[in-house]
């Protein structure tokens, strides 16, 4: 292979516009997708010629093809044209069908998304795209709209009866719902047709002619009262507190090995509660429990996720989480979700993106524990500091000091344990020197990373490079390399292309000083 492919197939990877995730699924190379969509051209009556500049120009420059290009490939990828004027380029092209989007935000509604989800959205590679900014500003209005209508929870509340009741009474049609269907969907600006049309299949393994023998034979000594009797006991308060305590111990597991070492026991047990949850009888609070179990998995999902370099599959977790959360009327999960979907945006390098999640967050944190505030205002000092708005990230970081000192007397959820002092003095150091403020945000940084519980290894390696990256903006070059010897001797114990990117970055800026 030459220099030159090697260099094309190396960028071509690396490149998360959809147009790149679509070929990659086709395994189209730039010249090849030029000579689909001239051929497809063609056919329409439009001579065009096959050049795969245009094709790069379009993926890496952020250059809208025009009309005739856009037609053709529409064609070659069986996407109907009025796709087109409702969702302008790049939104048409099939590559975000794991959103959960046209859906109502109802309990069946959160159940479809998860099972979207899972079925095809869980497991996509580091390449998949992220949805564009429009598709988040929809959630934010969806999830404002939902919360407007009276139907979410109070903070920590058990949840509205009327989800429970609908996850009571869903069974087996759960996914059949009319809401799921492409006619649903169609309405919606980001949705996608294909994805709609999953959303509208049976759960797998109840197709029709995939019944198990097992299944069959059973049915024919079924007493459908003891059936509901024996189901209801299966799941019940001791199933879900197990289930409970198992995220509870994933997300220990990923404080010490990276998200690498925990995203598959995530997406299994996201699977069983699934699962649970599609039996459909049980009583009306364990309904509600597991549509808060199913939520907290997605948000640890979604960290995962984030922490292994798969931003498609992260943003996909967060939302879909939301629906959940909301059908569960507990909003200090919700609060997380935001805060994990603005943190995304900003480690992806979606500014604006981070800032409108972060104040969704904020929006949802009315009402809830201190601490769950403190993370709300936390993410939005993160997200500012992006946008470069140094006086709106201080004040957020002020807000967040003030909740965290309130949350010593009020304790929050179990599930934020992890969102201390040390916590908040990193983030607000990643923010200062985002903002360019090295010299302040040293201090902090290594204040985190004296204050860490030792066995967070992911965390203790991640404050070591960035106190490093301090150290070395200020001068102390010396100083950097210590710390960034110990944060690759950590790295080797976790999982994290997160903290791999951050040493090849800190690498780069200490050999420019040699």
């Amino acid at each position: 292979m030459s220099g030159a492919d090697a260099g094309e197939r190396q960028s071509a990877a690396a490149s998360t516009h959809p147009l790149a995730y679509v070929r990659r699924r086709h395994g189209w190379s730039y010249q090849d997708l030029a000579r689909v969509i001239a051929d497809n051209a063609r056919i329409l009556g439009v001579p065009m010629a096959a050049r795969r500049e245009k094709v790069w120009r379009w993926e890496h420059w952020g250059v809208v093809p025009e009309a005739d290009s856009q037609r053709a490939l529409a064609r070659a990828l069986g996407i109907p044209s009025r796709e087109l004027e409702l969702r302008p380029w790049p939104r048409w092209l099939p590559a975000h069908g794991g959103m959960p989007d046209g859906l109502p935000w109802t309990a069946e509604g959160s159940f479809t998304a998860l099972t979207a989800l899972l079925d095809n959205g869980a497991s996509d590679p580091r390449g998949f795209p992220i949805a564009d900014e429009q598709a988040l500003l929809d959630a934010i209005a969806d999830w404002d709209a939902a919360g407007a209508e009276g139907t979410t929870g109070a903070a920590g509340s058990a949840g509205s009866g009327g989800a429970a009741d609908a996850m009571g009474s869903m069974g087996s049609s759960a996914v059949d719902t009319k809401a799921g269907s492409p006619s649903a969907a169609a309405g919606r600006g980001s949705a996608s047709a294909a994805m709609a049309e999953r959303w509208d299949e049976p759960v797998p393994g109840t197709r029709s002619g995939r019944v198990p023998r097992q299944a069959s034979a059973a049915a024919a000594f079924r007493d459908d009262a003891v059936d509901k009797a024996v189901a209801a006991a299966v799941v019940d308060g001791p199933v879900i507190d197990w289930l409970e305590a198992g995220v509870l111990g994933l997300r220990k597991l990923d404080d010490r090995l990276g998200g690498a070492a925990v995203r598959h026991r995530v997406e299994a047990d996201l699977r069983m509660v699934r699962d649970l949850l599609h039996r459909g009888q049980h009583e009306r609070a364990h309904g509600t429990r597991l549509l808060r179990v199913a939520a907290d998995l997605a948000q640890l999902g979604g960290w995962a996720a984030t922490d292994t370099g798969r931003l498609g599959a992260a943003q996909r977790h967060y939302l879909t989480g939301l629906r959940l959360a909301h059908s569960a009327g507990d909003r200090s999960l919700a609060v997380a979700l935001w805060g994990g979907l603005a943190l995304h945006a900003v480690i992806a390098g979606q500014p604006r993106d981070a800032v409108a999640a972060a104040e969704a967050g904020v929006r949802a944190a009315g009402g809830t524990p201190p601490a769950v505030r403190a993370l709300a205002a936390s993410r939005l000092s993160r997200a500012h500091a992006a946008v470069g708005a140094d006086g709106a990230s201080r004040r957020a970081v002020s807000e967040a000091e003030r909740q965290l000192d309130l949350a010593e007397r009020e304790s929050g959820p179990s599930w934020l344990y992890w969102f201390d002092a040390a916590e908040l003095a990193a983030q607000t150091g990643q923010s200062l020197l985002d903002l360019g403020h090295a010299h302040e945000a040293r201090p902090l940084l290594e204040q985190a990373l004296a204050m860490q519980d030792a066995s967070y290894v992911r965390d203790r390696c991640l404050y070591s490079a960035r106190a490093a990256t301090a150290r070395a903006l200020t001068g102390d070059l010396e100083g950097a390399r210590t710390l960034g010897r110990e944060a690759a001797r950590l790295s080797r114990h976790c999982g994290s292309p997160r903290i791999a990117d951050t040493l090849d970055a800190l690498k780069v800026r200490l050999d420019a000083t040699r």
